[in-house]
């Protein structure tokens, strides 16, 4: 009788450990919302490009305020499976000519952000 008792309780302790075990056996989809962001065409983006342009490389904003139709934000955020989810945000702002003269955010500007549009 004394080894079923050290037997269950060994079971209980292995049970409550394998929980954590147990849950990485089980697959988790990865979730991404709002925008796909690749780095290289936020490389490839460059000072005075038109909203056309930079909705060509980019995809359509996330979000545009009512108030404010000249800054245009981008989201990502993305849960791989069993890790901690991850945002990576992306703002640009456009003057009334409708032209790219800032951004802001977790990307950082090209090397040609600078450089003249052509």
């Amino acid at each position: 009788m004394g080894w079923t008792k050290a037997a269950v309780a060994s079971l209980m302790a292995i049970a409550m450990m394998g929980c954590s075990y147990a849950e990485k056996l089980v697959y988790r989809v990865d979730i991404n919302q709002g925008n796909y962001i690749e780095e290289k065409a936020v490389d490839a983006l460059k000072f005075g490009m038109t909203k056309e342009q930079v909705k060509f490389l980019l995809g359509p904003p996330m979000l545009v305020e009512s108030g404010y139709p000249n800054t245009w934000y981008f989201v990502q955020w993305q849960q791989p499976g069993h890790e901690a989810p991850t945002q990576k945000d992306l703002v640009l702002s456009f003057d009334d000519n409708n032209q790219l003269v800032n951004m802001d955010g977790d990307f950082e500007p090209g090397e040609q952000f600078f450089e003249a549009v052509q």
